[in-house]
Order: structure tokens, then C-alpha cells, then sequence
């Protein structure tokens, strides 16, 4: 942190302006996913509180280890400069509503252990929260379905996936119609009554923090700025090529992580840069490799942040030669530049469509036999391809039956169990308004498109 003087006191105030802008957004997640679902009399009084008690069971755990490390390695007073509550209180803040509580436990004691092999507070080199984070995406994938992201007024209310799900299952760069409007409109974005994780849908609560951190000087307000004027050029760059309006790079920087995870997790300050053209370097580095994860179908905040948190030493390191002299990081700048214009450009041919063809989609063979046209096609889903046989017999679809799928069993069973199949076949004149699967979201869409792309295909014959 250099040779200055800094008293405990004043990293105290830190962390409590830190608690004070998390408040609000608390307070939310609380509203949204507690009172308005009550309110409708979908949930009782004391689900209500759910997403408090998340918070507040990831807080105790991590709270518990650390108290339970200070006991066994004798560390006097180590408690009271710990912080020891924040890694599971961050990562319940991160994950969905219905995550299940052992799992939080779980993640909760992998973030605090990340913390600690370090040997504590203001030595790790990860930032312990989202450690836990990938902890859990890896190991209980299975179990965090989509839609442990909706709460219960959500689920009657939403026939879609979360934004960030939906956009990974459209064709190209999708439309406004695909991206925005299952959910209302950008202001619902803005505001936040969309699905997702407890701490991250109101986009304008994080805005309100950040301006509240930096003018409390609590955080590295360079980082946040940098990341997400970043994500906002790249996909701004490729919505404009490919014929899309301002919306396009608003729905990115207000959907997912990104707010919450540029405000509170990417300014860590143990494992941010700490000099001033590193700051910058380390946003912009963020929103290149968290663009770079979104259009390959995954939400990148995270992944992003852990990546670049092992190159903070090497950008700290490019922003200490520039202290004294500037010129000596331009090159970088010059540098970082350049890939965002090359990945702007390459992201927009490859995400180019001609308003045509789905790219997750693939008829392998296609034959006519007297009245029938049999189709074998694959359409891209959440576990893999979903490959099928589609008879059509005088213009009308009689029988699908799925060959080939990699869905997680149990969603798949629950496609099964809802007679989805059949309910496509029923409604192949009007799919737009048949509605998905609850907790089996993305198969059962992927299983509406391809249905819809086999007849797209058929019409024009």
C-alpha cells in the first residue's frame, strides 16, 4: 500500500460507508423478492424475509470460521480487524433467491478459507466472495437452475429466463423485443424489478452507491468507471453494426453482475490496483474479458474479476514506471485500444445473421415421404445440443421425438413430467404464447425454438 501512514480507524470508516451503501440495496432485494410476492399472497410472512436470512446465515458462517481460526492459531484481537463477516455476506448478496442453505453454508466456508490460506485480512490475493462464488457455479451447477433466480410473483409474471440466459438463446445480438420487452422495459432494468441475483438487479441503487463511495472516498472510483465505459463501447460498437439502437449496450451494463460487481467487488481495496493508471488499466481490462465471456453465453463479471485480480500486480506494476513518467504507459493504453476496436469488429461478424439463420440451430437431414417431411435437426440447449425427429404430415407437425440431449436430468424429467412435447405439437400455431417450464427454463425454450425453426424451414417448401 506504499510508506503512508493509515490508521485502523480509518479503514473502520471504510468498511462502514461500505455497509451503509449496501443498505439500500438490501433493503431492495428485501422488497422485491420478500414484500411484493407476499403482498400477492403467493409467500408467508416469514418467507418474506428470505433473502435476509441468506445474507445474514453466509455473514455468520464466515464470521464463525474466522473466529474459529483466530482460536486455533491463538490470534489476540484478530476478530475485531477481520472484517470476517464480509466474504459470505458478499457472496449470498451474488447468488439467487432459492440458492439452498447448506449450499451458502458451503460457499460461505470456501470464501473465508480462500481468505485465510493467505493468511487473513489485507493478504489474500482472490477476492474471497466470488472464490466462493466459483466454488459453487462449478460444484452445485446442477442445483442453481434459473429459476432460483425468480421469485415467486416473477415466476407468474415472467415467461422468459433471466436477461443474461435469454440473450445467450437468441439468434445473433437478438432485438429489442427478444431482450427487453419479456422483461417491460429499460427502466425496469434501471430500477430493478427483473430476475436475479439478491444484491445485483437495481442497476440504479449501485449508481447511488458508487457516487456515495466516491464521495466518501471509499472506494477506487476509476476502476468502476473504466469497466463499464468499456463494456458500454464494445457492445455499443457491435450493436451499431449490426443495426441495433442505444438500447443494445444499455441492456448489457444494466443486466447481470455488472453494476454490483464494478461498485463492490472489482474495488476490493486488497486485491484492486492501487495506483492510478492501474485503475484504469484493470477497468478496462474487465469489460474487454467480461464482453468477451458474455458473448460466449456466460455472465463474465466474476470470472473477470478473479482473472484480472492474479494481474494486479503487473498493472500496479505498469502504473508505478508511468507515475514519473506518463509516456512510458501509452503503449498500453494504445494496446488496450486496439483490442477492444478488433473485438468490436470481430464480435459483429460473428454474431451476424442476416435476420436468417439461428446459429444454434442445424437441420441434419431433411426427407419427403409421400404426405410426411421428416426432419432430423439439433438445436443448442443448456447441457448441449437437443437433437430430434420432427414429422410434418400435410402442413402440420404430428410427432416430435427427442434422439439426443446432455440436459441436467432432473430438468429434463421436468419437461417430461409437464408433457411439454405434446404441448408444443397443440400450440405450433401460436408458440409465442406458450410458456416454459418452470425450473427447467432454458431446455424448454431451446425446445420452442427448434420447433419453431423446423417450421420456418418448412414454410418456404
Amino acid at each position: 500500500m506504499g510508506p503512508f501512514i493509515r490508521s485502523k480507524h480509518s479503514t473502520n470508516k471504510i468498511m462502514l460507508h461500505l455497509i451503509i451503501a449496501l443498505l439500500p440495496i438490501v433493503i431492495f432485494s428485501i422488497y422485491k423478492n420478500g414484500y411484493i410476492p407476499y403482498s400477492k399472497g403467493l409467500i408467508s410472512f416469514i418467507e418474506m424475509f428470505n433473502p435476509l436470512i441468506n445474507i445474514l446465515i453466509g455473514a455468520l458462517t464466515s464470521l464463525v470460521i474466522e473466529s474459529i481460526y483466530a482460536l486455533i492459531f491463538k490470534k489476540k484481537n484478530y476478530i475485531k480487524g477481520a472484517y470476517a463477516f464480509f466474504p459470505g455476506m458478499f457472496l449470498a448478496l451474488i447468488l439467487p433467491l432459492h440458492t439452498p442453505i447448506y449450499v451458502i453454508v458451503i460457499g460461505s466456508i470456501v470464501a473465508s478459507v480462500s481468505k485465510l490460506i493467505f493468511g487473513g485480512f489485507g493478504k489474500n490475493i482472490f477476492n474471497p466472495a466470488l472464490v466462493g462464488y466459483l466454488f459453487i457455479i462449478l460444484i452445485f451447477s446442477s442445483i442453481l437452475t434459473t429459476d432460483n433466480y425468480f421469485n415467486a410473483y416473477e415466476l407468474d409474471t415472467i415467461s422468459s429466463s433471466t436477461p443474461l440466459t435469454n440473450n445467450s438463446m437468441v439468434s445473433g445480438i437478438g432485438s429489442y423485443e427478444e431482450l427487453v420487452e419479456p422483461y417491460g422495459d429499460l427502466s425496469n432494468f434501471l430500477i430493478g424489478t427483473i430476475p436475479g441475483s439478491l444484491a445485483e438487479t437495481s442497476a440504479l441503487l449501485c449508481i447511488i452507491s458508487y457516487i456515495y463511495l466516491c464521495a466518501t472516498r471509499s472506494i477506487k472510483w476509476k476502476i468502476p468507471l473504466a469497466y463499464i465505459t468499456t463494456v458500454f463501447v464494445i457492445t455499443l460498437g457491435v450493436g451499431r453494426m449490426l443495426g441495433q439502437d442505444l438500447y443494445y449496450p444499455l441492456f448489457h451494463i444494466l443486466s447481470g453482475g455488472l453494476m454490483f460487481g464494478a461498485v463492490f467487488m472489482a474495488t476490493d481495496p486488497v486485491t484492486s490496483c492501487v495506483t492510478p493508471i492501474g485503475q484504469v488499466l484493470q477497468g478496462i481490462l474487465l469489460g474487454i474479458i467480461t464482453v468477451i465471456f458474455r458473448f460466449t453465453g456466460v455472465e463474465g463479471v466474476a470470472f473477470s474479476i478473479l482473472i484480472v485480480n492474479m494481474l494486479v500486480f503487473v498493472l500496479d506494476k505498469v502504473g508505478m514506471s508511468a507515475r514519473f513518467n506518463l509516456l512510458k504507459s501509452i503503449i498500453w493504453f494504445v494496446i488496450a485500444w486496439l483490442i477492444i476496436i478488433i473485438l468490436t469488429i470481430a464480435l459483429a461478424i460473428t454474431n451476424k445473421t442476416d435476420g436468417v439463420t439461428d446459429p444454434d440451430f442445424d437441420i441434419e437431414s431433411k426427407e419427403k415421404i409421400g404426405n410426411q417431411t421428416i426432419y432430423n435437426v439439433a438445436q443448442k440447449g443448456y447441457g448441449g445440443r437437443i437433437k430430434a425427429q420432427v414429422i410434418i404430415e400435410n402442413d402440420r407437425i404430428t410427432g416430435i421425438e427427442i434422439t439426443s440431449q446432455h440436459e441436467t436430468p432432473n430438468r429434463y424429467q421436468l419437461v417430461l413430467d409437464s408433457n411439454y412435447i405434446n404441448q408444443l405439437i397443440d400450440n405450433q400455431d401460436n408458440l409465442d404464447n406458450l410458456d416454459t417450464v418452470s425450473s427447467a427454463t432454458v431446455t424448454s425454450t431451446a425446445l420452442k425454438k427448434l420447433v419453431s425453426n423446423v417450421l420456418e424451414d418448412y414454410k418456404p417448401n
